[in-house]
């Protein structure tokens, strides 16, 4: 109850607060992440954006998988689609346990621009000719940063800010 207390007393903190894995062993929840990945969320995967990615890496093009997801749900997808890098939320580990704690950044919001920045400065990206694809308002300051941003089924608030861009919108 003090949990759903402090989330609802400062509802932002859901998406930071990973207290609920909180000395839970690391390999464990990691096997069980694999196993939801399987049965829960590839079979959820839209086979136009799954052909989108091929698209991309056919074309010769790098892939970020830039995300708030916790990194070991998405892990099995990075390696599917043979992304080159996947920026998501790390959840803290001490000793082969979590600490309920997110380690580094929570790319979420601004962060994911901050985010992106540091890898294509690390990398050598050029943003200018690169795409993004998102489905949230807080997306548009990743969209600042590229050259081709692509609004995928969109919230009703960025698919009013692509219309306005002249961003593309596609539904998958």
């Amino acid at each position: 109850m003090a949990y759903l207390a402090r989330l609802a007393s400062n509802p932002e903190e859901r998406y930071r607060d990973k207290s609920y894995l909180k000395d839970l062993p690391v390999e464990e929840i990691q096997a069980l992440a694999r196993d939801c990945y399987r049965e829960e969320i590839a079979p959820r995967l839209s086979p136009q954006a799954l052909a989108c990615l091929k698209e991309h890496k056919a074309q010769g093009h790098h892939i970020v998988l830039l995300t708030g997801s916790l990194s070991f749900l998405i892990t099995p997808l990075k390696e599917m689609v043979e992304a080159d890098w996947l920026i998501a939320t790390e959840p803290d580990r001490d000793d082969q346990r979590f600490t309920g704690k997110i380690a580094g950044l929570h790319p979420r919001g601004k962060n994911k621009e901050v985010l992106l920045l540091e890898l294509s400065q690390r990398q050598g990206l050029d943003l200018s000719k690169s795409y993004a694809y998102g489905d949230h308002f807080e997306d548009r300051a990743l969209f600042a940063q590229v050259g081709y941003p692509v609004a995928v089924n969109p919230t009703w608030r960025l698919k009013r800010l692509a219309r306005k861009q002249r961003w593309p919108i596609r539904y998958f």
